[in-house]
């Protein structure tokens, strides 16, 4: 397979919708900046998840393991709680102050947030008041991922040639894929590097206290970006006519929500939840799940703007409806496969799973900024997705710890897969596509 190199991908930019010209270096920085601090949120925010085993027997030290597993993915999905509030709050900041300031503060709160959560004590040092302090911190990495994802999707569909918008709004999902695949691995590493006793006593804190360099650096990165042209523009005409109310979008949040729940499960499950799966359902080592799943994720983030670029040529609705059937489909026969004990079987199971991941974070955020006006763009988009993942994508390896212990079914990850991407199928055959033309309510040259 051939790399892809986002400095030489990108092409000179004008933007029909605006009027205004993105220069190709001035879009190169646009998509670069987005990656970044995609990456650093979504590691930030990962790495938890990663350390999910461990953070159970640090954080709830008196439960049973399969309880301290529980508890600890129960936190893990508290921070989604917070995330619509962020979502709306970010949201009103990116549509009346502008994307780039929403974007800056939600990289400093997540950094924030993610360093204290290292130098925290135990729950062995100061009892329960550990594991609140826990909470309230992933609280706060909730409220500032609420408007990372669409903030930076945002900026760089804006930014876009109408025939090119898949294909550069698919490298913010190889930023978050990044940050997915830097978090796994240096849990592997540190898993690989120390003892049990020595992660559970300091070493676990170390990807934690990553947070302050990393956000330096992508402040660094980001602060010589220019505002939206298609922002200022609507800014501009706000002061003579009256902008249209995010009450009139209801069709829109409802296909927002849907395309957001068919990907996101699958996201959080085999992204997050599928490590967790491997050493609690097949007994696996952590070291050998971690493995397992990032040499996938590798060929996912690889993946994505090849299929970002095809949707571009064939259209958002077909890749992506590809994708939910593929889901539909291939779920419950790849998880059998990796029940099977055979390794290149179950090697082939998650590439698979990958790949069909991958036909759908290609397109969705194209496709969502799309149905959205610019003057509510951000909050709608930021609603949307941060409810529908709340509710739905961040809860499911909760869920599925919990139905896996309760029922004792290990298929039952399996039918959540396919039960999301019906959703996500029904929500796409129901929106507008949009490929290659402009944004709703963006106009012409």
């Amino acid at each position: 397979m051939n790399k892809i190199n986002v400095e030489n991908a990108i092409p000179l930019t004008v933007n029909s919708a605006s009027d205004q010209h993105t220069g190709s270096k001035a879009l190169k920085r646009v998509v670069v900046a987005a990656m970044a601090g995609s990456f650093i949120e979504w590691f930030e925010f990962s790495v938890y998840g990663y350390m999910a085993a461990v953070m159970g027997k640090i954080f709830f030290t008196n439960a049973a393991p399969a309880v301290q597993l529980i508890a600890s993915f129960a936190t893990f999905a508290v921070a989604f709680i917070a995330r619509p509030v962020g979502g709306m709050v970010f949201g009103i900041i990116g549509d009346k102050i502008g994307r780039k300031t929403a974007l800056n503060i939600t990289l400093l709160l997540m950094a924030a947030a993610t360093f204290c959560i290292g130098l925290l004590p135990s729950e062995s040092s100061i009892g329960v008041t550990a594991p609140v302090l826990l909470i309230l911190l992933r609280l706060i990495q909730g409220f500032s991922s609420g408007g990372e994802v669409a903030g930076a999707s945002i900026f760089v569909a804006e930014h876009s040639q109408d025939k090119h918008r898949t294909f550069m709004t698919s490298w913010v999902e190889v930023g978050c894929i990044s940050g997915f695949i830097f978090g796994a691995l240096t849990t592997a590493v540190l898993h690989f590097s120390f003892t049990e006793d020595a992660l559970l006593q300091w070493a676990w804190r170390l990807p934690f206290m990553l947070a302050a360099p990393m956000a330096l650096i992508g402040l660094y990165i980001r602060h010589k970006l220019e505002e939206s042209p298609l922002f200022v523009k609507e800014n501009q005409a706000a002061k003579s006519v009256s902008r249209p109310r995010l009450a009139t979008q209801k069709k829109s949040l409802l296909i927002s929500s849907g395309l957001i729940i068919g990907a996101n499960i699958p996201l959080f499950i085999i992204l997050t939840y599928m490590p967790s799966w491997l050493v609690s359902t097949l007994n696996l080592t952590a070291e050998k799940s971690l493995l397992m799943t990032v040499v996938p994720m590798f060929f996912l983030m690889m993946t994505i703007p090849l299929f970002g670029k095809l949707a571009d040529r064939l259209s958002r609705k077909k890749i992506m409806s590809y994708g939910y059937l593929g889901m539909m489909i291939f779920s419950f026969p790849c998880f059998i496969a990796l029940r099977s004990g055979e390794i290149a079987l179950q090697f082939l199971a998650l590439l698979s799973l990958n790949m069909l991941l991958s036909m759908l974070l290609s397109c969705i955020l194209a496709k969502i900024p799309s149905l959205f006006q610019v003057s509510f763009r951000f909050t709608g988009m930021a609603i949307s997705y941060n409810v529908a993942v709340a509710l739905f994508a961040g809860t499911a390896p909760m869920f599925n710890a919990w139905l896996i212990k309760v029922t004792g079914n290990p298929f039952i990850t399996a039918w959540y897969l396919i039960a999301g991407a019906a959703v996500g199928l029904v929500a796409v055959m129901a929106a507008e596509d949009k490929t290659g033309q402009p944004m709703s309510g963006d106009r012409r040259r």
